[in-house]
């Protein structure tokens, strides 16, 4: 473990898909962990299972902070998917948790406040790559909410150093409702995969290490008081059918591959990473070999 490594990381959403694999390499780097979630999880550290959207949840959060001390980094990756549900529950769970551990913070903060948020936030008319500057006024409550959240943490920037990660769909062993698992499915049973839009969509997804990497590479920093965004991203247009053709290949498949007319629900995304390759060398791993690297984990 390097010089400057910080003493106490905190992890919301210690349980979902991006937490739990987070925790295990931040853990196996040498890193001191408290997971929070609604459920204990099973991480090198400790685990405490909290409503992050609770009315209590400041106080007990404040309760910890009094035993453990403030820690140094908190990565706040709690977050309410998209798909069904009330506008409410969305600003339960992203917005709510949000000013919840403000509250706690309200006295001392941490460092550094990693936020994971989404690409969603941009809007449809946006010209490609998006930027960190493009107009962000997503109206789904998903997307309306973790924006909402940003904005929320924007005054920490003045007092801590805050960074935004704008991410794209992600995909890797244990996650199951995302663009490039469910043509996974497909092709590990070998069925057609058929491609709206006749496969000539525009996605932006990432293995869930690339990101876990981008994490790292902000405890790395130099940490500066301040509120940056930053997107994470592919870096160049991919289409459907692109990504389609790496993972039967990758997995050796026989589905076959069949572009449709039918139009897709989504609109063309993809995002400009430069601000991350500047400031934390973010470098996204190539399709062909993240591909394998997906392939191997299922095949295990």
């Amino acid at each position: 473990m390097a010089a400057g490594t910080p003493s106490t990381i905190w992890i919301t959403g210690c349980a979902g898909f991006l937490g739990k694999r987070l925790a295990v390499h931040l853990a196996s780097h040498g890193y001191s962990l408290i997971g929070l979630s609604r459920r204990e999880c099973s991480i090198s550290g400790r685990s405490i299972a909290i409503d992050l959207a609770a009315e209590q949840a400041p106080e007990t959060l404040e309760a910890l902070i009094e035993e453990s001390g403030v820690p140094d980094v908190v990565v706040h990756a709690a977050s309410r998917q998209p798909g069904a549900g009330a506008h409410s529950d969305f600003f339960k769970s992203n917005v709510q948790t949000t000013i919840n551990l403000l509250k706690a913070f309200k006295q001392s903060q941490p460092r550094l406040f990693i936020y994971t948020s989404t690409q969603s936030v941009y809007s449809p008319t946006v010209s490609l790559p998006v930027k960190e500057t493009s107009s962000a006024c997503g109206t789904l409550p998903y997307s309306a909410t973790k924006r909402w959240s940003e904005q929320l943490l924007e005054p920490l920037g003045r007092r801590s150093c805050v960074r935004v990660l704008r991410l794209p769909s992600l995909y890797g062993k244990g996650q199951g409702d995302s663009f490039i698992d469910g043509l996974a499915g497909l092709a590990l049973r070998n069925e057609p995969i058929e491609l709206f839009s006749r496969g000539k969509l525009i996605r932006d997804a990432l293995h869930v290490n690339d990101v876990i990497g981008a994490i790292t590479s902000c405890l790395q920093a130099r940490p500066e008081n301040s509120f940056a965004v930053m997107n994470l991203g592919c870096g160049r247009p991919i289409r459907t059918s692109e990504y389609a053709k790496a993972l039967v290949s990758a997995l050796e498949s026989d589905s076959e591959i069949i572009p449709v007319d039918r139009p897709a629900s989504q609109f063309d995304l993809y995002a400009d990473i430069e601000q991350a390759r500047k400031s934390i060398g973010f470098e996204p791993t190539p399709l062909a070999q993240s591909m394998k690297m997906y392939a191997d984990e299922l095949r295990a």
